[in-house]
């Protein structure tokens, strides 16, 4: 990898600032993986809950203790403090917990504490709290947490093999990322905590690529490439993004992802404006059935291009209580806060970070005065505080 990055900064005549690598490929889960979910509820379900884990091939061990808190951040039962005691005996060295609490998203609370019981009686290969992913829904969570848990081990292996390919390749002072499910890209660090964000990459990589070969940051865009035809639609150069990823089955993920979609003859006719179509050469018969041309016909490998213009990117979600308009200001004050200083800790300078989404949401099912935070900041390639020089981006490590 080190001399692949080499070859291609060249002579060095242009200095390379940054890279960025787009990895969905390379994510692979510990087969072996002992993994332990712990439930945190005010009583147990009268019927088994309908896990996800045998259809995923994910082994999975769960446990009931009682606690949670309500929609309004309350408790409702205390933590079963005696219940994770006697669990923690019977756990095996090196296991995964992933600890989830009936309210977590409005009051963490319980998940924090079990998560340090655990962590102080057992050694664990990892222990992750599901609220550290916004849903809604326990199980969406729980879910997430539990693929992202089975993924760290090797996430960390090549998060470390390629920080040490820059370092060797192109020398101290490049700034590696790793590009994310939703368009952007992160801190290549991250993907040693969270690789779930970056499972599906690709397809908002591709996107970003068609965007950025056609030079059209604001229309809808379609991407034929051989076995599959895919539509999204761009606004200020950023694909459209929904809060949960739906993978293969109809199993939802706890990740914001750009919002790519097969094409069908409906999606054609919703706009009047036609979309852009980009056709990756030997795919032209894929396009035949919806008897549109193609706006663009490229060799290029879209995925490349899109992660290399990856804006860096930071989502803050949380769920807060509000009594009026001065406190929706405050709480969106302080997610457009939390989101700019996260950015400008990852080297971005403040005047080149954007806020480009900040709004309230209302939460499924929930109190009429608990409100969901959702601010997006970016940072633009060109303005980040990042040195001016090439980008480099490698598909698969």
């Amino acid at each position: 990898m080190a001399d692949t990055l080499a070859l291609l900064a060249g002579d060095g005549s242009e200095p390379v600032s940054a890279v960025v690598f787009e990895v969905s490929g390379a994510l692979d889960r510990e087969v072996d993986a002992s993994v332990v979910s712990v439930l945190i509820e005010p009583r147990r379900p009268r019927e088994p809950r309908r896990h996800l884990w045998p259809a995923e091939g994910i082994p999975v061990e769960i446990a009931h203790v009682s606690g949670g808190h309500n929609a309004l951040g309350h408790e409702l039962v205390p933590l079963g403090e005696e219940e994770l005691s006697r669990l923690s005996a019977g756990m095996d060295a090196g296991s995964h917990l992933v600890v989830s609490a009936a309210g977590a998203a409005v009051n963490p609370e319980h998940e924090h504490r079990a998560a340090e019981l655990l962590r102080s009686t057992v050694a664990v290969g990892s222990i992750t709290e599901s609220s550290t992913f916004y849903s809604d829904s326990l199980l969406v969570r729980e879910f997430t947490a539990v693929l992202n848990a089975v993924l760290l081990a090797g996430a960390e292996q090549l998060a470390a093999s390629l920080a040490d390919a820059v370092g060797q390749g192109l020398g101290e002072g490049v700034r590696a990322f790793v590009a994310t499910n939703e368009g952007g890209c992160t801190p290549l660090s991250r993907l040693a905590i969270t690789p779930v964000h970056s499972i599906c990459a690709d397809l908002a990589a591709e996107m970003l690529g068609a965007a950025e070969l056609a030079r059209r940051p604001d229309a809808r865009i379609i991407v034929a490439r051989p076995g599959a035809v895919r539509i999204g639609e761009f606004v200020d150069g950023l694909p459209s993004v929904v809060s949960r990823a739906v993978l293969r089955g109809g199993i939802s993920l706890a990740s914001s992802v750009a919002h790519v979609v097969p094409l069908t003859d409906l999606l054609l006719s919703g706009s009047a404006e036609p979309p852009v179509t980009v056709l990756v050469q030997g795919a032209e018969s894929e396009l035949e059935s919806f008897g549109i041309a193609p706006t663009l016909v490229t060799d290029d490998d879209l995925v490349a291009v899109g992660a290399a213009v990856a804006p860096v990117s930071y989502w803050h979600n949380r769920v807060a209580r509000v009594v009026g308009a001065d406190d929706i200001e405050r709480v969106l004050a302080e997610g457009e806060a939390i989101a700019r200083a996260n950015l400008v800790s990852w080297g971005a300078l403040p005047a080149g970070v954007r806020i480009t989404e900040s709004r309230v949401l209302a939460t499924t099912y929930g109190e009429a005065q608990m409100i969901r935070v959702r601010v997006r900041g970016m940072a633009d390639t060109d303005a980040s505080g990042f040195p001016s020089g090439a980008r480099l981006e490698e598909r698969r490590a």
